[in-house]
C-alpha cells in the first residue's frame, strides 16, 4: 500500500513539473509595431493616441471607464460618493503596490494633482492637464485610504473626469526620487498591470509583466511597442511572425489580410471627431471667417468616407457625437456640401489667391495624406490656392510662424458630454488656444462656462446648442469624421479593440 502510494505521489510530481513546462512553453511576449512612439511616458507629457496606446498599461486611475459599455467600474477607487455638486469623496483600495513596490495611499493620489506636477501655473503637467482638470481646486487627504476633491465651480462631470485621461495616479515617492519632471518622464510609476522595463525614443519600449499587480496578473511576460513608421513594413512584419498586433492599417488593405491565414482585423471608429485646425492669428487670409467657411462647404465628407475608408466610417458635420445622448442635436449636424457657397464665400471676401499652407504629419492618423490631398483638390476647385507642407514632426507642424494657417487634427469625446470634446478642446486653457492658434468669440466661452458648470439639463442643452453656432458663425476648426481606427492581430489569441485609443492588454482583454 505504501508503495502504491508513493508511486501516485511521484506521477503527481511529475504531472506536475510536466503541466508548468506546458504552461511557461505556450506563453509568449506580445509585439505591437505602432507608426511612432510618445517622446515622453508622463501621462501628463502629452496629448496623444501614441501616448494613450502605451499608458493604459502602466498607469491606472480612479475610476475605469469600460471601452465597450461606457460604464463607470471601481479601480484604484473602489467606491466613491458626491458630497455636494463640488466635491466627491474617493474611498481607496487598500493593498495596491506602486511598481517600486511602494503602497498606494491617499497621499499618493494629493501629490498626482498637486502643485509640484499640476496644481499651480508653472507646474509642467498643466498646459496639457488643464484642459482636462480645469476645475479641480484642491485635493485632500482625510485619512490613508480617504479623499476628496473639490472643484472651483459645480461640476456635473467630476466622476468622469477621474476615468480619463490627464487622471492617472502615479507615486509620489518614485516622482521625487527620480529628481525632477524630465528623468522622472522616461521611467515614471504607476500601478498598472506591466512596469516598464526599458524606453528608447522613436525606437522601442518594453513593458514587464508586473507581478504585484492587485488585480489579475497580465496574461503575457513581457509586451512591448515598436516604432515601424511605414504601413507596408508593419504588414510585412505580421505576415512574417515578427509582429503580433499592428496599428493605423489602411482600410483598402483590410480586404487583403482577411485573406491571409491567421490574421485577422479588429477596429472602426473610435470617439474621436477628426477635422481641420486652423490660426487666425497668425495668417492674415484665414483671419476672414468667410474663407474658413468655405473650406468647410468645399469639402465632400461622405466621398472621403466612401471612396478611402471603404464606408466604414461616418461623417461629421459637426462637433458633437451622437454618444451624448440628450446632448446631442440632429438639427445642428445638417450635411455642410455647398460648391456653391463655398465658391460665394471665397469671392466676397476678396481672397486674392494668395497660397494657403496646410502643414501634416504623414502616418500620425490613419489615411492622412490622401485624405489631405483629397480636401487639397476640393478646396481648389472653389478657387483656394492649397499648399501642403510635409513635416517631420509635430513641433514642426505646431511651429508658430506666419505659415501655420491649416493643420489636421483631432478631438477625442474622453468622456460622453461636450464637455470632454468640444469645450476641452476650445476653451481658453486649452493648448491651441495657448499656442495663439485662435481666440474664441466671448458668446462661445460664456457658454462653455454654463456647460461645465450648470447641474441643469435645460440649461447645459441651451449652452451647447449656442456654443455649435458660434463655431459654425467663426470655425476655428472643421469636422470631418469619426476617426477610425484600424488593427491587425494574429488569431492565436484573443484581443478587442475599445472605442477609445486605448490598448487594453490586461487580463479583462487579452486571452491566449
Amino acid at each position: 500500500m505504501n508503495c502504491i502510494k508513493k508511486m501516485a505521489s511521484l506521477l503527481l510530481v511529475a504531472a506536475t513539473c510536466t503541466m508548468g513546462w506546458v504552461a511557461h512553453a505556450e506563453a509568449r511576449n506580445l509585439i505591437v509595431a505602432v507608426p511612432s512612439l510618445p517622446p515622453t511616458l508622463e501621462p501628463m507629457g502629452e496629448n496623444a493616441n501614441r501616448i494613450s496606446r502605451v499608458t493604459y498599461s502602466i498607469f491606472e486611475t480612479l475610476i475605469r471607464l469600460d471601452q465597450f459599455t461606457g460604464e463607470m467600474l471601481p479601480s484604484l477607487a473602489e467606491s466613491w460618493k458626491r458630497i455636494d455638486p463640488r466635491t466627491v469623496e474617493f474611498k481607496l483600495r487598500k493593498g495596491v503596490k506602486f511598481h517600486d513596490g511602494s503602497e498606494l495611499t491617499a497621499e499618493d493620489v494629493v501629490f498626482s494633482f498637486g502643485p509640484e506636477r499640476f496644481l499651480s501655473e508653472k507646474a509642467p503637467g498643466r498646459i496639457l492637464a488643464a484642459s482636462f482638470l480645469g476645475v479641480v481646486e484642491k485635493v485632500e487627504a482625510i485619512d490613508p485610504y480617504t479623499v476628496r476633491i473639490h472643484t472651483n465651480v459645480p461640476d456635473p462631470l467630476l466622476e468622469n473626469r477621474f476615468a480619463s485621461r490627464m487622471a492617472e495616479i502615479i507615486s509620489k515617492k518614485a516622482y521625487l526620487a527620480a529628481g525632477g519632471w524630465d528623468k522622472w518622464s522616461q521611467k515614471p510609476v504607476g500601478t498598472g498591470p506591466y512596469k516598464i522595463s526599458s524606453f528608447a525614443l522613436n525606437n522601442r519600449l518594453d513593458l514587464q509583466r508586473f507581478d504585484g499587480y492587485w488585480d489579475a496578473a497580465a496574461p503575457t511576460e513581457k509586451l512591448s511597442f515598436i516604432e515601424v513608421p511605414e504601413l507596408s513594413a508593419r504588414i510585412a512584419g505580421l505576415r512574417s511572425g515578427e509582429f503580433d498586433v499592428i496599428t493605423e492599417l489602411a482600410p483598402d488593405q483590410i480586404a487583403t489580410l482577411d485573406n491571409v491565414k491567421n490574421v485577422e482585423v479588429a477596429g472602426g471608429p473610435v470617439e474621436n471627431i477628426y477635422g481641420l485646425v486652423f490660426d487666425t492669428l497668425s495668417s492674415p487670409t484665414l483671419k476672414d471667417p468667410r474663407i474658413r467657411q468655405a473650406i468647410s462647404h468645399a469639402i465632400d465628407r461622405k466621398a472621403i468616407v466612401d471612396a478611402l475608408f471603404m464606408g466604414r466610417t461616418t461623417v461629421a458635420n459637426s462637433w458633437q457625437m451622437k454618444t451624448f445622448g440628450n446632448m446631442f442635436f440632429p438639427e445642428m449636424d445638417k450635411e455642410q456640401l455647398n460648391k456653391d457657397l463655398a465658391k460665394k464665400l471665397v469671392k466676397e471676401s476678396g481672397y486674392k489667391g494668395d497660397p494657403i499652407v496646410w502643414r501634416l504629419l504623414p502616418g500620425y492618423y490613419t489615411l492622412e495624406v490622401p485624405v489631405t490631398q483629397a480636401i487639397e483638390q476640393m478646396l481648389r476647385e472653389v478657387g483656394l490656392n492649397i499648399k501642403l507642407e510635409i513635416k517631420e514632426n509635430w513641433e514642426q507642424v505646431e511651429a508658430k510662424t506666419p505659415s501655420r494657417m491649416i493643420n489636421n487634427a483631432s478631438v477625442t469625446g474622453y468622456y460622453q458630454d461636450p464637455v470632454g470634446q468640444l469645450w476641452r478642446r476650445f476653451k481658453p486653457e486649452a493648448p491651441w488656444r495657448k499656442k495663439d492658434f485662435f481666440t474664441m468669440s466671448q458668446r462661445f466661452d460664456s457658454l462653455g462656462a454654463i456647460l461645465e458648470s450648470s447641474v441643469d439639463l435645460k440649461e447645459r442643452q441651451v449652452a451647447f446648442k449656442g456654443m455649435l453656432e458660434e463655431m459654425a458663425a467663426n470655425p476655428t476648426g472643421v469636422p470631418l469624421y469619426m476617426l477610425p481606427m484600424f488593427y491587425a492581430k494574429k488569431t492565436d489569441f484573443q484581443w478587442k479593440a475599445g472605442v477609445m485609443e486605448f490598448m487594453d492588454f490586461s487580463a479583462r482583454n487579452l486571452k491566449f
